[in-house]
């Protein structure tokens, strides 16, 4: 059974560069920040916005009553999730407000308990730093040819940068997932979040979204398993983050996959505030029966310890969600810069010089945890579709585990499993 890990306090480990709608923290202009300060990586640093919060509405609450709510504390301007079932707001309050009374107001249920059911911080975090260096992507926004012709098989979202589906690693089968029959027509196959569109192009330069999606694309082509991937595009083309925009990403995918692919994350502490992870924990929950593959990053942290890497430390506290580590290139021991934990990082798979190609067709080496989930994920799925597609997210855990070869690495993992690759 997994070990129930409590709320979560923030820790800013290195301010970085905010998006449009965030600006740069410090203990002297909010005092949410106060002693939420520790060196974790200056990859991965929280950049929390001074003005935002995002609110989570619980079911049926009426326009006219989130309207009424907005007046109430004041709101100037907000954001909703485009393409979206469920309903979460990004509230925008404004130049010089005192952003943890409004938090605390909102949180506690002051004129809106019966319409409110949680609210988190806005922040922006950097896609953590794999080890390897790409050319940028094809620059072919085209992907009408790649989508499938009737969704069969696993369903898998991948949310990341994006997926260059014109990368030279992709051949002409179609591969992604179909929206037509999902009854919205400004939606093709997956959904920009970061600009608003149904062009998913991955324009990170590391084209991260794409390698991921790759990983798991000539894995189950090779075991020759049905699929789609949908992709969902949440970091923009420096590789940054919104929370808002990932959770928004999640609501979107949720209700269509078989299996969430998240290699992303950010560090913060094992303490008691609810403010980063309220909604993005009750979403995992409510879709239980949806299996989430993460990454459990790559700064040789203990995950166990003060400072905890999300999402994928919430393997811990749900029934449906697989941190995964990385071993060396010859599965001799774990990476060198692997994080792990008893408590939170599942399985283990290469995750260390795997072979791929840049856009130019010449082949490279690329490296983190990032990579060795997707191979977790493509496991997965030839298990959820063995069974007929209708194993559990806890049953595929568990297959995954018998599947697994034991290990005694020098870092510990919950069941110190290297999982191999399908290919």
């Amino acid at each position: 059974m997994k070990k129930i890990i409590g709320c979560f306090l923030i820790v800013i480990s290195l301010l970085i560069t905010s998006c449009s709608d965030s600006d740069d923290i410090t203990e002297e202009n909010i005092r949410i920040e106060t002693n939420y300060t520790a060196q974790v990586s200056s990859n991965n640093a929280l950049n929390f916005s001074k003005r935002e919060i995002i609110v989570q509405f619980k079911d049926n609450v009426r326009n006219s009553k989130k309207a009424a709510l907005r007046q109430l504390y004041q709101v100037v301007d907000y954001e909703i999730c485009t393409h979206c079932d469920k309903v979460i707001e990004k509230w925008d309050f404004g130049p010089g407000i005192d952003l943890e009374n409004k938090l605390g107001s909102v949180s506690s249920g002051s004129g809106g308990a019966e319409s409110i059911q949680n609210v988190m911080i806005e922040f922006d975090f950097k896609s953590e730093t794999d080890y390897f260096s790409m050319t940028g992507g094809s620059g072919n926004h085209n992907y009408a040819s790649k989508i499938v012709e009737q969704n069969e098989g696993v369903t898998i979202a991948v949310l990341d940068s994006g997926i260059d589906v014109n990368y030279p690693t992709f051949d002409a089968r179609p591969f992604l997932y179909n929206a037509t029959n999902d009854g919205n027509p400004d939606v093709i196959s997956g959904w920009d979040y970061v600009n608003e569109n149904h062009d998913c192009y991955d324009d990170y330069n590391e084209v991260h979204g794409t390698t991921v999606g790759a990983f798991i694309y000539n894995s189950l082509n090779e075991e020759e398993i049905p699929f789609q991937l949908l992709p969902v595009k949440v970091a923009n083309e420096d590789g940054i983050v919104s929370i808002f925009d990932m959770l928004c990403g999640m609501l979107f995918s949720l209700p269509k996959a078989d299996i969430l692919q998240v290699s992303l994350g950010w560090y913060d502490a094992n303490g008691a505030n609810p403010y980063t992870s309220s909604i993005f924990l009750d979403l995992l929950h409510e879709y239980e029966d949806v299996l989430v593959v993460t990454s459990a990053g790559n700064s040789d942290n203990n995950n166990d310890g003060n400072i905890a890497h999300y999402p994928s430390n919430f393997s811990s506290s749900t029934s449906n969600v697989i941190g995964v580590g990385a071993t060396n290139h010859e599965n001799t021991d774990t990476s060198y810069f692997t994080n792990y934990g008893i408590y939170s990082v599942d399985f283990l798979s290469i995750g260390t010089n795997i072979p791929f190609i840049n856009s130019a067709g010449d082949p490279v080496y690329v490296s983190g945890t990032s990579f060795s989930a997707p191979h977790v994920t493509a496991v997965a799925a030839r298990i959820l579709y063995n069974s007929g597609m209708t194993y559990t997210p806890l049953e595929i855990i568990n297959a995954i585990d018998m599947d697994g070869i034991h290990v005694n690495f020098s870092k510990e993992t919950k069941y110190d499993k290297f999982i191999p690759p399908l290919y």
